[in-house]
């Protein structure tokens, strides 16, 4: 079963595009977008289980300098995908 999860990630300005640039060779990245408000970056994922999100997020997407803060939103149930 995949699992789908929306990041929203908060980025320290001068690096937003270094940080935007390495989101697109991470594994499981299927989407990223820079947005307008509370948060800099949307990033959605998926994954084959709760281990390869964690080790994503804790592994991956954290250490990635100019990251300064996640919120990761759990999928619960898709209406519609193309």
């Amino acid at each position: 079963m995949t699992l789908t999860a929306i990041i929203l990630i908060d980025v320290d300005p001068p690096l937003t595009d270094t940080v935007f640039d390495s989101l697109k060779d991470l594994p499981f990245v299927k989407e990223i977008s820079s947005v307008y408000g509370i948060h800099d970056i949307i990033c959605l994922i998926e994954v084959d289980d709760e281990e390869k999100l964690n080790d994503f997020i804790f592994k991956k997407l954290r250490p990635t300098e100019g990251v300064k803060e996640t919120l990761t939103l759990m999928v619960s149930h898709i209406i519609r995908k193309d």
